[in-house]
């Protein structure tokens, strides 16, 4: 089968994963695509080519292998509950206006990209002491999802919709 050359794409992105059919097992070498969407091994199509097969990631697969853009899920340990705090990272890409929490590694990436259409923040999360509001000698003192609240209401300053999309609770991890 011949098929001129600028029917045929090398390499580049897929919306999944080959697979060799002969063996059923992932295939990673160099790879060739045909104008119809067919995957074949090596770097050009010709009567000898082996076709490969297309598996499609899932929703959540493709979320990540379009981007490095998704969310880690970060708790607090033992130590930062000692001290009663734990920084909090977040990241905003401003042209879907989506917003992930991130690891400090990932926040410090972000921060050198220095990216235009990215914004960062690093907050300090209140995780102990009373969750509640309490009045004593007449005075208010406020409780930790009270001090949360304020961090989350100076965060919308900051990255609009942070409160809606991430910090939607502010008692998320707060232990009496």
């Amino acid at each position: 089968m011949y098929l001129p050359k600028v029917r045929q794409i090398v390499g580049g992105k897929i919306p999944g994963i080959l697979k060799d059919p002969a063996t059923g097992l992932k295939f990673n070498g160099k790879f060739v695509r045909d104008f119809l969407g067919n995957f074949f091994k090596g770097d050009k199509i010709t009567s000898e080519s082996k076709p490969l097969e297309l598996v499609p990631f899932t929703e959540e697969q493709a979320e990540r292998s379009n981007s490095d853009f998704y969310s880690d899920f970060v708790t607090p340990n033992e130590a930062q509950y000692e001290k009663g705090a734990f920084p909090r990272y977040f990241v905003k890409d401003g042209r879907t206006g989506k917003i992930i929490e991130v690891d400090q590694d990932k926040y410090n990436t972000q921060k050198k990209e220095n990216k235009l259409y990215r914004r960062v923040l690093r907050i300090e999360w209140y995780i102990t002491g009373n969750p509640e509001d309490q009045i004593i000698n007449g005075y208010l003192y406020p409780g930790t999802k009270a001090k949360n609240q304020d961090v989350i209401n100076q965060a919308e300053k900051i990255l609009p919709g942070i409160g809606e999309q991430i910090l939607k609770d502010p008692g998320q991890f707060v232990r009496k």
